[in-house]
């Protein structure tokens, strides 16, 4: 199964358009945005890709949180407190958009994947058994480069595809 990764969209919108053609070329059947999508008019974007579970945390520039949770939830979509556990393809995930989780998660030994943000720095590791994976920043203000990860479950192999 391929997962879509992204973060730190921040109204971006240009940006959010080209990762939504991204996952739907992919035929991605889940989205994770660890957070700071920002506005609820961005985030509607999202419901272009069809048959794919939208889930995100709240971010720090999230501000909005009432209507952000109501456009997200008028596609179908989950947007959480941070953090959100699930599992998804048979692994257990831990999204957060705070690095400051992401070691304790790691010692918990109880996640597969852990996906975070807010530092806008592409991090993609293995940590022991688990698989963490910051996206970088899905804008090109801080980097230079607007960026999402694809995810394979089957092998845990990343992908990352400049926007």
């Amino acid at each position: 199964m391929k997962i879509g990764i992204i973060s730190d969209s921040h109204d971006h919108h240009a940006n959010v358009l080209k990762a939504v053609e991204v996952f739907k070329e992919q035929k991605v059947e889940y989205i994770l945005h660890a957070g700071d999508i920002v506005s609820p008019f961005t985030v509607t974007a999202f419901s272009a890709v069809e048959n794919a579970k939208f889930i995100a945390v709240f971010g720090n520039n999230d501000g909005e949180k009432v209507m952000l949770r109501s456009a997200v939830e008028s596609f179908g979509g989950q947007i959480h407190h941070d953090p959100w556990h699930g599992q998804i393809a048979g692994k257990k995930f831990y999204l957060t958009h705070k690095p400051g989780a992401v070691d304790d998660a790691i010692a918990s030994g109880n996640y597969d994947i852990i996906v975070y943000g807010h530092t806008h720095i592409k991090d993609i590791r293995m940590a022991g058994k688990t698989l963490v994976i910051n996206p970088g920043e899905s804008t090109d203000w801080i980097c230079g480069k607007g960026r999402v990860v694809i995810l394979d479950t089957e092998n845990l192999k990343t992908t990352e595809v400049i926007l």
